[in-house]
């Protein structure tokens, strides 16, 4: 495949370390990867009973997130049992569960569920079949547990830019803006963005003041993964194929729109050279690669990229699609997408 071609995330394949833990298949060396991840304490089937006789009653908020303590057994297991904030093993009466649910808490809540009957009152009545004898007999026997230190704090993260960075970076690294998209419109009396013309496909926060008047625009900044009070959508970070198809499109598009416009010097500084001549176009796509990237690329890569994208794409009398593919392909590139 030509390394060249768009590619947003490569799937990765993860070797399985002590249950579960992910070991890149990439070589380690001692010197530059940290040591190795210390598994927890696994799950006991007393543990599971107890996680299953305490679900019906908890895990309507405690189902996903940090708090997520019934989303599966191991979730209970590291989230809960070897939290010693919370389970205190061999201990109950030192224990935030067992405090919790006999409705006298030392935290922010007194008791759990949250209600006006305490989870004791509950196995009183009959409508919770696990007692709190049985929780405080279940603590007294854990032994010592251990934390999953996974995942390393110190592992590098990577973070895919949202739409409203999507669309602020390509309005400065293009040398764009709102005037190239939009004009000031009313629409009830209201402020609304009147786009110059679906062919430039623009794109705006419904959100936004003034907010988009087409509903294309706004459906256009949704594909980015943007979210929206207004239209209820939530906002989405991952590297979706829609975001993948908009981003390629509006990159195609803006690029062109960027090399028309009179007096741009974002992509061609003054002095710059615009022609076909090998010499200059390879000197702008290392300009290019730090404008982008923020990374300078080596001849090497220039040459390769001047092979496999601009050759094929430019034609004897127009350059153009050339400059269009090649600024497009930085726009397109995982470093410039995610950080």
């Amino acid at each position: 495949m030509n390394r060249f071609a768009f590619l947003l995330v490569l799937p990765l394949v993860l070797l399985s370390g002590c249950e579960g833990t992910a070991i890149s298949p990439q070589s380690r060396s001692p010197q530059s990867q940290p040591p190795p991840t210390t598994c927890g304490t696994p799950a006991t089937t007393e543990t599971q009973r107890v996680m299953e006789g305490l679900k019906p009653h908890c895990e309507g908020c405690h189902a996903q997130g940090t708090r997520g303590y019934f989303a599966s057994v191991a979730a209970f297991q590291s989230l809960l049992v070897s939290d010693s904030r919370l389970v205190k093993a061999g201990s109950p009466d030192d224990s935030e569960l067992v405090r919790l649910l006999e409705g006298r808490g030392t935290g922010a809540f007194k008791q759990m569920p949250i209600g006006q009957k305490s989870y004791a009152q509950l196995v009183s009545e009959g409508s919770a079949t696990l007692s709190v004898q049985a929780v405080r007999a279940w603590i007294q026997g854990l032994g010592a547990q251990q934390r999953d230190s996974r995942p390393n704090p110190d592992a590098p993260r990577i973070t895919r830019m949202s739409a409203d960075q999507v669309q602020r970076a390509l309005y400065q690294q293009l040398g764009l803006g709102y005037d190239d998209f939009f004009v000031n419109a009313k629409e009830f009396g209201f402020d609304m963005a009147e786009s110059r013309g679906e062919d430039h496909l623009p794109l705006q926060s419904p959100d936004a003041i003034p907010a988009p008047r087409q509903y294309i625009s706004g459906e256009r900044y949704h594909g980015l993964g943007g979210g929206s009070v207004m239209n209820q959508v939530s906002a989405d970070r991952t590297p979706a194929p829609t975001f993948a198809l908009t981003l390629t499109q509006v990159s195609q598009r803006w690029c062109r729109r960027a090399l028309a416009k009179p007096d741009n010097t974002a992509l061609f500084p003054k002095g710059a050279a615009r022609t076909a001549n090998p010499a200059d176009v390879k000197a702008t796509l290392k300009r290019w690669s730090l404008h982008f990237l923020g990374e300078r690329f080596t001849d090497a890569q220039v040459d390769e990229l001047y092979a496999d994208v601009f050759v094929p794409l430019a034609t004897p009398t127009d350059t153009e699609p050339a400059y269009v593919g090649v600024c497009s392909y930085f726009i397109r590139h995982p470093h410039w997408i995610f950080y």
